[in-house]
């Protein structure tokens, strides 16, 4: 127990998304993390509307107060992207922070929680050709970093079959951005610019549960729109001349983000659930700009869960052994071209025991976007994700 808390304690270094790699993650705040653990991704990424006493939800805090045990959860998630008109792909893993949920009171279910999750990341690396009256040159664009938040947060049951949850959440992190011009000749110079930009601000996530129908759990949950303090340095560096150095001060929107979501227990065995989520960043301002490629985000996903073993004899292991299948499409909030390239993902996964009442989940994903006609072609991405639920039961009594 000691060696994993301090192996995830150590991951809040590195938790930071990975969630791609391609040139699109320049925009906005780069590429959203989808936040959801591997048990989640497994069932189409609904995260909302299932309570459960050990896989604990990263979109709605209400839902822990399901958990009846002290819980540490970390995460790690390995993608695969091809791009068919480049003819090439590229791949990147990354911890995916981690969750620590402590019971404190029953009668209330009163739980408090705190995590470190990754939001955001931007990690892309390109290059193009062109000339500038016949002379030729190459621009190279890369970037790097993201943005994180630090999570406080508790729920509490004030009603039977009525829980509810409050987080508060503090950003950071800094993006990092390069555009290098090099001339193949004597008559340009080259140049090269580098961008950072650093955010920091809090915000606040509540949620909502209701469990008072047999079978049946309904969940909501949203997260206000959040205003981000942010700063930028630009250094420009000329062949010729000594470099630049200016900086500017702004702010950056994180629209309202809005998720429900429900689950239905249809036998011992089988769960099944839903959830649809969205977030508009049209209007959203960057340094009191609206970037033009950026628009409405969404996501609609189903999901099964069925334990084919459960509470048989003989099957000591297997019947805690879970097997999922799901289904995911959604909208990144970026265009190209005045295109929202909607992606489509097959999900499947596993779920099963390692000691005690701790649980390890994987889930693995196919998804697609885009079509050979489109500015970046057809893109295929293959996900495999891994989460481990350590459970301990300090801080129950024990009855004589």
């Amino acid at each position: 127990m000691k060696r994993i808390f301090l192996f995830l304690f150590l991951s809040v270094t590195v938790a930071t998304a990975q969630n791609g790699g391609t040139i699109e993650s320049r925009y906005g705040i780069g590429e959203l993390d989808i936040m959801a653990t591997a048990r989640q991704r497994a069932m189409g990424s609904v995260t909302t509307g299932i309570a459960s006493g050990y896989d604990l939800s990263l979109t709605n805090p209400a839902s822990w107060s399901s958990v009846t045990e002290l819980r540490l959860q970390g995460g790690f998630t390995y993608e695969y992207l091809s791009i068919s008109k480049a003819d090439a792909g590229t791949s990147s893993g990354a911890i995916k922070g981690f969750q620590f949920v402590l019971p404190l009171e029953e009668s209330w279910k009163l739980r408090v929680a705190t995590a470190m999750l990754p939001v955001s990341r931007s990690s892309y690396a390109t290059s193009a050709e062109g000339s500038v009256d016949g002379e030729s040159y190459t621009g190279t664009y890369e970037g790097s970093g993201g943005i994180s938040q630090l999570r406080f947060g508790a729920s509490i049951e004030p009603l039977p079959h009525v829980q509810v949850g409050i987080a508060y959440q503090y950003y950071f992190g800094t993006i990092d951005q390069d555009w290098e011009l090099k001339f193949h000749n004597g008559v340009y110079y080259s140049a090269l610019q580098t961008r950072a930009t650093s955010h920091s601000g809090s915000g606040i996530l509540a949620g909502l549960q209701y469990d008072g129908i047999q079978g049946l759990t309904l969940g909501v949950s949203v997260q206000p729109e959040t205003q981000l303090r942010a700063s930028r340095n630009f250094v420009l560096q000329y062949s010729t001349e000594d470099s630049i150095l200016t900086g500017e001060s702004g702010t950056q929107d994180l629209p309202m983000q809005l998720y429900v979501g429900a689950s239905y227990q249809v036998t011992e065995k089988l769960l099944v659930a839903a959830e649809y989520s969205t977030q508009d960043w049209s209007e959203a301002l960057i340094f009191d700009r609206k970037q033009k490629q950026l628009g409405k985000q969404y996501k609609i996903g189903v999901g099964a869960e069925w334990y084919p073993y459960k509470n048989e004899l003989g099957y000591r292991t297997l019947s805690r052994t879970a097997l999922r299948l799901g289904f995911y499409t959604q909208q990144p909030y970026l265009t190209i071209s005045d295109e929202a390239a909607t992606e489509y993902f097959l999900t499947a996964g596993i779920g099963f025991p390692i000691f005690g009442s701790s649980r390890g989940d994987f889930a693995l994903e196919y998804g697609w976007r885009g079509s050979e006609d489109d500015l970046l072609g057809k893109q295929d991405i293959i996900r495999a994700s891994i989460s481990v639920s350590v459970g301990e039961s300090w801080f129950i009594r024990r009855s004589d």
